[in-house]
């Protein structure tokens, strides 16, 4: 039976209500670290709307959505790979066909975002650390997405996602070690954040920037960072990176000698982690922690 125009109009109106309702639940599972939650509900969400009057808009929120969802689950629990990627091309497919250039913009950004962290955990399954792998892996496939992302972002007035890409972009430049260039793109992503009122945004820049102190062997800014980076983090109310946060302080005080503070924070990442199941995360960390200072005994 074939729908009558005004009856598709009623019925998009219904699952656009619902995918917003959808959405919204299954970021705040996202930001609660409840990522199997969120996923199943995104994957099942998806399935819906294969036979229903969507929008291409609300398609797209989905699919957007569950690539930032897929992203940060492939970092923790090295989830699916093929699945992060397949997600967020589809998006930028469908972004492309309505000529969205926010949706391509954002589609572009995950893109980038999912191929640093995939070069990323390869190296360090290869029992490598990503700093010094200029021409190694595929960074320079993230930075070129992200570089595209950047200036649509900028024609978009994006502030939000200029920021992002200006920290992802100086992530790559730092597993280069070109780290003066990577302290420029965090400072700026950090002033950008802080201009137009992006709380969350603050943080990551913030923390690896405090990756970049302690390689320098300065404690004293490194802490600095490094609280900035959780209080940031809290404020956004993101809780999956929290416990990293939490061992960076860790590591930070336990070589000023406050074993105390270093105890406190050692507790807060696991509690943290248990409560979210990512205790592997924990382990994979601070053994990538016991190789670098290896690795820089040794330099």
């Amino acid at each position: 039976m074939q729908l009558s125009a005004l009856m598709k109009d009623e019925f998009s109106k219904y699952y656009t209500m619902a995918i917003d309702a959808l959405c919204e639940i299954a970021n705040t599972y996202f930001f609660l670290g409840r990522l199997g939650d969120a996923r199943h509900l995104l994957s099942m969400s998806l399935q819906m709307v294969e036979v229903g009057e969507v929008a291409t808009q609300d398609r797209l929120k989905l699919l957007l959505l569950y690539g930032k969802v897929l992203i940060v689950d492939h970092l923790i629990h090295r989830g699916e790979t093929d699945l992060m990627f397949s997600t967020i091309l589809q998006a930028k497919q469908i972004a492309e066909a309505a000529q969205d250039q926010q949706g391509i913009a954002d589609a572009l950004s995950l893109l980038g975002q999912a191929r640093c962290n995939a070069t990323t955990i390869a190296i360090v399954k290869r029992g490598g650390l990503p700093f010094g792998t200029q021409g190694e892996g595929k960074y320079e496939e993230a930075l070129a997405y992200q570089q595209q992302a950047f200036k649509l972002q900028e024609e978009l007035h994006d502030t939000r996602g200029i920021s992002e890409s200006l920290f992802c972009i100086g992530l790559v430049h730092q597993f280069w070690q070109q780290n003066e260039v990577a302290r420029e793109h965090f400072a700026k992503a950090i002033q950008v954040a802080e201009q137009y009122g992006h709380v969350l945004e603050q943080a990551e820049p913030n923390r690896h920037l405090t990756i970049d102190a302690l390689l320098r062997g300065d404690l004293d800014q490194a802490l600095t960072y490094a609280l900035r980076a959780l209080s940031f983090r809290e404020a956004g109310g993101f809780k999956p990176y929290q416990p990293l946060d939490h061992l960076t302080l860790r590591d930070i005080y336990l070589k000023k000698g406050d074993t105390a503070k270093a105890q406190f924070h050692m507790e807060q990442a696991f509690i943290l982690a248990e409560e979210m199941g990512f205790s592997t995360l924990l382990s994979s960390v601070i053994d990538a922690t016991s190789r670098l200072e290896v690795q820089k005994e040794e330099a």
